[in-house]
């Protein structure tokens, strides 16, 4: 069977494991679902309630991390993500500790709660891709969807404040890295920690070709406009924004 990825369409680690799984040069079929829904999906596929699941007859993993470590050894020299070098590969586990999990959330926290009370525009990110009856239950009941999203994520006010705060942190920090002029973060070639860093990023970057639905920076409001203008200044967002263009589906 061609291998299934069950997503839950705008989360970071989903297109964290579109953007490897591409990078690997493996078909596959990405089903979509929404909140709720998904966990049914991938509890029958997989046994587990998280998601991105990717599965096929030879293999069940979950999440972007268990994706690498399964296809990087079985990957050709150039397409490894993990490198050999013992020390580079302690700076790629660390990278992928603070930006999937610390700069991921932060990102996605900062924008849900911004964007959440504004139901016309986040119907479509919510359920693009999704069977119509997963997006019918989002429209009839949006409320329901998306205080799910803010018990899931505790949101409130200071937690987006804090959450900007660390965004600032890691952009400056990813900055004073890039300041030699080295074209990757870890060694010469891409690595985990360039993916990690560009997808969680993402969403105060808007970059063109990521995978999963999104509102535009038109629809954004004024806050995440504001923060979304201020990232792409850095050189961390060119950085992320350089990553997408060149590496993106190539």
């Amino acid at each position: 069977m061609i291998p299934v990825l069950i997503t839950f369409p705008p989360s970071i680690d989903s297109e964290t494991s579109r953007f490897v799984i591409d990078h690997y040069g493996i078909e596959f079929q990405e089903i979509r679902h929404t909140l709720l829904f998904s966990f049914f999906a991938t509890l029958w596929h997989g046994q587990t309630f998280k998601i991105p699941l990717f599965y096929s007859d030879s293999f069940k993993l979950v999440g972007p991390r268990a994706i690498v470590d399964y296809f990087d050894p079985r990957s050709s020299p150039d397409q490894k993500l993990l490198p050999t070098d013992a020390g580079e590969l302690r700076q790629v586990e660390s990278d992928s500790t603070l930006f999937n999990l610390t700069l991921g959330f932060a990102t996605a926290d900062f924008a849900y709660y911004y964007l959440l009370p504004y139901r016309d525009r986040m119907i479509r990110p919510l359920t693009e891709g999704v069977p119509s009856f997963e997006r019918r239950a989002v429209e009839g009941a949006y409320p329901l969807f998306a205080g799910l999203l803010r018990l899931l994520l505790q949101l409130s006010l200071s937690k987006a404040h804090q959450s900007l705060a660390q965004i600032r942190s890691i952009f400056e920090s990813v900055d004073a890295r890039l300041s030699d002029g080295r074209q990757f973060l870890v060694g010469g070639r891409l690595s985990l920690s360039d993916v990690a860093f560009s997808v969680a990023a993402a969403p105060v970057l808007l970059p063109p070709g990521y995978g999963g639905p999104m509102p535009s920076f038109e629809e954004m409001p004024s806050e995440v406009q504001a923060a979304v203008t201020e990232m792409r200044s850095h050189p961390a967002g060119e950085f992320a924004l350089r990553i997408y263009q060149e590496q993106r589906y190539q």
